[in-house]
C-alpha cells in the first residue's frame, strides 16, 4: 500500500524501494525528478543520454508527426529497462522539438503501481509503456524494449495518425 502523501497531485514523490534499499519515484513526474532520487537512475540516465544517437532520417520524418499528439509514459527508476529506454526516449523528443506540455510521466512501483488517477484503466503489464495518442485516441505502444530502433517503432506508430 502506497503511503497516503502519495495520493496528491504533486510531482516527483519520492518512496522508499525496499527491494534496492533506496528511493523511487512514484506517481505523476518529470525529468528533474531523476536527480532528486537517491539511486543509480540519474547517473545511468546522464550516460546514456549522452551515448545515445539516433537516427537522423528517422528524426526528420518524426518531427512534423509530434504536433498535437500527447504521449503517457509509464516507467520505474527502479527498472533496469526504463534505464535504457527513457534516456533514448528524452533525447529523441529533445532533438524533434517536442512539446513535453503533452508528456505525461508516470513512475510505478514493482507492482506496476502509483496512486494516479486512471492509472489501471492504462492496463500497463510492462514497463516501460510508452503510449502515443492524437485527439484522444490511441494510436499505439512500446511496450518494455522497441522491436527495432525506437525513433523508426515511434514513427510507424505515428503513421498511423
Amino acid at each position: 500500500m502506497l503511503p497516503i502523501a502519495l495520493w496528491s497531485q504533486s510531482l516527483n514523490q519520492k518512496a522508499e524501494d525496499p527491494k534496492r534499499n533506496n528511493e523511487m519515484l512514484i506517481g505523476y513526474c518529470n525529468r528533474d525528478g531523476f536527480k532528486m532520487i537517491q539511486s543509480n537512475f540519474d547517473s545511468v540516465y546522464q550516460a546514456e543520454y549522452a551515448l545515445f544517437h539516433p537516427d537522423k532520417a528517422t528524426l526528420d520524418q518524426l518531427r512534423g508527426k509530434l504536433k498535437k499528439l500527447k504521449v503517457t509514459v509509464v516507467m520505474g527508476t527502479w527498472c533496469g529497462d526504463s534505464k535504457d529506454w527513457i534516456p533514448h526516449f528524452y533525447k529523441i523528443m529533445d532533438q524533434v522539438g517536442f512539446d513535453y506540455k503533452n508528456l505525461t510521466l508516470i513512475c510505478v512501483d514493482h507492482e506496476k503501481k502509483a496512486a494516479v488517477k486512471n492509472l489501471s484503466k492504462l492496463k500497463i503489464e510492462r514497463i516501460p509503456t510508452f503510449i502515443f495518442y492524437h485527439k484522444k485516441h490511441e494510436l499505439g505502444r512500446i511496450i518494455e524494449t522497441p522491436a527495432d530502433l525506437l525513433e523508426k517503432d515511434m514513427l510507424k506508430i505515428l503513421g498511423k495518425k
